[in-house]
């Protein structure tokens, strides 16, 4: 696994804690040289990034800059216009009730010199406003549902890839919550088919990857569920369902570049990162 990512982590972790309120200072996973013979467990650090952060973003790079909401990390690339990965965690009460859709806004956080993309620069695209956090997944706090309504956490999705296999995938992942499990979830984008207003790229791919826990679980051993989904941004797949899109989490970080379990030990990292999610209950 890449370890350039890794350097840096600690200050990366106070500054999310912090931001989000954790209520614990998070500490770095050591990595043994050798696991124990008995079901190795890794401890989660931290409420969002619980595995590492993906890109070692921060303050440096505004193609890489670390943007932290009050429920939700992300990585922003000032070239694309976009968030290169968005991180949050889903429990049971975060789902509530349906409450009123908000307008979508520009990011006030990001500092000065980096572009706020607008919501009309989607305008007469023919790309949706495709929602990386669903707003679904945070009706049950108004302001923080808002937060999902920011440009940030918005890419160009076709319309049949936004309303059917993704947003499907996002349903079932709700319902994993509901039913004794929490949610850690890493979304983002790739490739390059073209530009809206010369300013926002369209990926060519989405892709997800969903952590599932038993509620309240504060570790992560080789046995836990993976579930890893890798879809075209192509029109034509309203009628695909969403689980054709499996794949692994290594094959998201070839595609990439990121490291998305870097905190956890080589072994664990080997184990869930080579694995297809193998469950067979099909989604409604």
């Amino acid at each position: 696994m890449p370890s350039s990512f890794r350097s840096g982590f600690i200050g990366l972790i106070f500054i999310v804690a912090v931001s989000l309120g954790c209520g614990f200072v998070a500490q770095p996973a050591k990595v043994p040289e050798k696991l124990p013979d008995a079901a190795p467990e890794q401890p989660i650090p931290n409420a969002v990034l619980p595995f590492g952060n993906p890109s070692n973003a921060g303050t440096a790079d505004n193609d890489n800059w670390l943007v932290t909401h009050s429920s939700h990390v992300l990585s922003y690339n000032d070239s694309r216009g976009t968030a290169n990965w968005v991180a949050w965690r889903t429990t049971q009460a975060d789902l509530g009730d349906r409450v009123e859709r908000p307008r979508f806004e520009a990011d006030e956080s990001l500092p000065k010199g980096i572009r706020r993309i607008q919501y009309y620069d989607y305008s007469s695209s023919g790309y949706d406003r495709g929602h990386m956090v669903p707003a679904a997944d945070r009706f049950g706090d108004e302001r923080r549902m808002e937060e999902t309504f920011l440009m940030t956490n918005i890419v160009p999705q076709t319309g049949d890839l936004n309303q059917f296999p993704w947003n499907k995938l996002e349903m079932y992942a709700r319902g994993i919550a509901r039913s004794g499990n929490d949610t850690y979830t890493i979304a983002g984008v790739y490739g390059d088919k073209g530009r809206l207003r010369g300013k926002v790229t369209i990926p060519t791919n989405c892709w997800k990857v969903i952590v599932v826990l038993p509620r309240g679980s504060s570790t992560i051993n080789g046995r836990t569920r993976i579930i890893a989904a890798d879809m075209p941004n192509i029109d034509g797949t309203e009628n695909v369902r969403w689980e054709s899109y499996k794949t692994t989490v290594r094959e998201i970080e070839q595609k990439t570049g990121l490291d998305l379990f870097s905190q956890l030990p080589k072994e664990i990292q080997e184990t869930l990162e080579n694995r297809k999610d193998a469950n067979t209950m099909r989604s409604p």
